[in-house]
């Protein structure tokens, strides 16, 4: 631990003589279509700003917060928020009959919606009239192209930030090209071991789908952008992406896969492990939880995210996760549970709207966490060793819930094939089986060993932005169109030239083959003559 704190001063120190200091800088943080867990990935770094004196203000549309801070102003656009809302709470059912894409497409398509209400809303009318209202750096959420206005507006410097895994249209946004032939996309349900050729087929196109999908959603953002604060002539969303200063992605080679990124881009993974957040990790349960639990030696934490409506699940699938839970009646459960409590409610289950996660994940009854696979609850379990069953259900995390099972982190369960019988195995393989539990301290160990805190190292890119210009960090293929970076019209000129070539050779072969027939022809034919 003290090498580490060397590390941190010597990197502290080295920021300070590298430049002009940035302290009081205004920034800026923009979400979009978020929900909760967005703002709880990023949440520790605009406290880490605030807290090293920079001005920090808070754009959410979600009127519940996770937190707060005194340094840092926040905004709820008013209009945004039952739009947001509207997809945020997503019903299991989506999920059940195979409409999930539908749903992905919707929160595409009515992204230019978003972007009105949030131009519109009084909140934000006001904030942008302030005279002298002016920010040095922008930080933008996934699907947050609207704000490229205020970005364009304040003439400020912009960094792009990932809740999630690498979001497949970011790639060649950035000039960057994925790794197709390994990876699989985050949209798909392949797992690398599966990755066959035809499964590298479907992957590399669906990036470039992707892609021009993205384009094609977000072209018409640009008169919104115009009409909403009397802009003329706005640059192309593409100019903007390539602008960009940097890209900080919720990404660990642990829960995703090694990827071979730019420097241009920085992991953010594990900014809360090490946080301030101790003492609320080492507090007592609440006294309902902590009586609830009482004498119990195995406690299994249930929790689908703040995104997901479980009370919207079918009764004949709420009966199956009940009758998992009566099956094991020493153990006791908690589940983080939205709507109406179910009168049939087992004896040894506690339903709830909302749990201490992080209390409950550090308890020392605690035996495993069943959760959807999003990106903060992974992280938690990760943090604080739990070993995971997760039941995907739209995003990532189907992406997230086969990586983490391949590793032997988690036991994945299809919600469409879930049994009570299934579910009831799978805690039993989770308690009793110690190789899970060490093979998931081993990996708590490798995710949280760093040789500068995650968190330092993210406020120190963020600072280097304030300081520098980023283009030496970006990748050359930045200013290079999507077949040029897969070197496509490369191997299109190889496979001409040797189509040409092969074609030339085989014209000379029928050629000489033609002409010597034509020899052979003649002699015979001169030789029956004389015969």
């Amino acid at each position: 631990m003290k090498s580490q704190s060397y590390y941190v001063c010597a990197v502290l120190f080295l920021n300070t003589l590298a430049g002009s200091s940035v302290s009081g800088s205004n920034i800026l943080f923009f979400h979009a279509v978020s929900t909760a867990s967005h703002r709880t990935a990023i949440w520790p770094l605009a406290e880490k700003l605030a807290d090293s004196g920079h001005n920090v203000t808070y754009i959410f549309p979600v009127e519940r917060k996770m937190g707060s801070h005194p340094k840092i102003e926040e905004l709820t656009p008013s209009k945004m928020v039952p739009l947001v809302a509207e997809f945020v709470d997503f019903d299991i059912n989506m999920r059940l009959n195979d409409k999930v894409d539908e749903w992905a497409y919707a929160v595409f398509s009515r992204s230019l919606e978003f972007c009105e209400a949030f131009y519109d809303s009084p909140e934000i009318q006001e904030w942008l009239a302030r005279p002298g209202l002016h920010y040095d750096l922008v930080m933008l959420d996934i699907l947050s192209e609207c704000a490229y206005g205020l970005v364009y507006k304040f003439k400020a410097k912009h960094i792009l930030f990932f809740p999630t895994s690498s979001p497949p249209f970011l790639f060649d946004g950035i000039g960057i090209v994925p790794e197709t032939s390994s990876i699989p996309d985050v949209s798909s349900l392949y797992k690398p071991s599966e990755m066959n050729f035809m499964a590298r087929v479907q992957n590399t196109i669906m990036t470039i789908l992707w892609r021009f999908g993205y384009l094609y959603f977000f072209k018409d953002v640009v008169p919104i952008i115009e009409e909403k604060l009397d802009i003329t002539n706005f640059p192309a969303i593409t100019e903007f992406e390539k602008n960009t200063s940097l890209v900080l992605v919720n990404h660990h080679f642990v829960e995703d896969y090694p990827r071979s990124l730019p420097p241009m881009v920085v992991p953010f993974s594990g900014i809360g492990c090490n946080s301030k957040n101790s003492k609320t990790e080492t507090s007592p349960l609440p006294k309902d939880i902590s009586s609830f639990i009482g004498n119990s030696e195995d406690v299994i934490y249930v929790s689908f995210g703040s995104a997901v409506v479980v009370s919207s699940m079918p009764i004949s699938l709420r009966e199956e996760f009940f009758e998992a839970f009566k099956a094991l009646p020493k153990i006791k459960f908690l589940w983080r549970w939205t709507g109406d409590i179910p009168s049939e409610t087992p004896k040894n289950a506690m339903l709830l709207p909302w749990f201490p996660q992080r209390q409950i994940l550090t308890h020392p009854k605690i035996r495993g966490f069943v959760t959807q696979g999003g990106r903060p609850s992974t992280h938690e379990a990760l943090c604080y060793a739990v070993p995971l069953i997760t039941i995907p259900m739209f995003a990532d995390q189907d992406f997230n819930a086969n990586r983490l099972e391949s590793i032997g982190a988690a036991i994945q369960i299809d919600i469409k094939n879930m049994s009570s019988a299934l579910l009831k195995a799978s805690i039993e393989e989770l308690i009793q089986n110690q190789q899970r539990k060490s093979r998931m301290v081993e990996l708590s160990n490798m995710f949280k060993d760093h040789p500068i805190d995650p968190l330092e190292n993210v406020l120190y890119w963020v600072e280097y932005v304030l300081r520098y210009d980023t283009s030496l960090l970006k990748p050359l293929g930045i200013n290079q169109t999507w077949y040029q970076r897969r070197l496509l019209d490369v191997y299109a000129f190889i496979s001409i030239v040797l189509l040409g070539v092969t074609g030339f050779v085989m014209f000379i072969t029928v050629f000489i083959a033609k002409f010597a027939l034509r020899l052979i022809s003649a002699r015979l034919h001169k030789r029956v003559k004389k015969e």
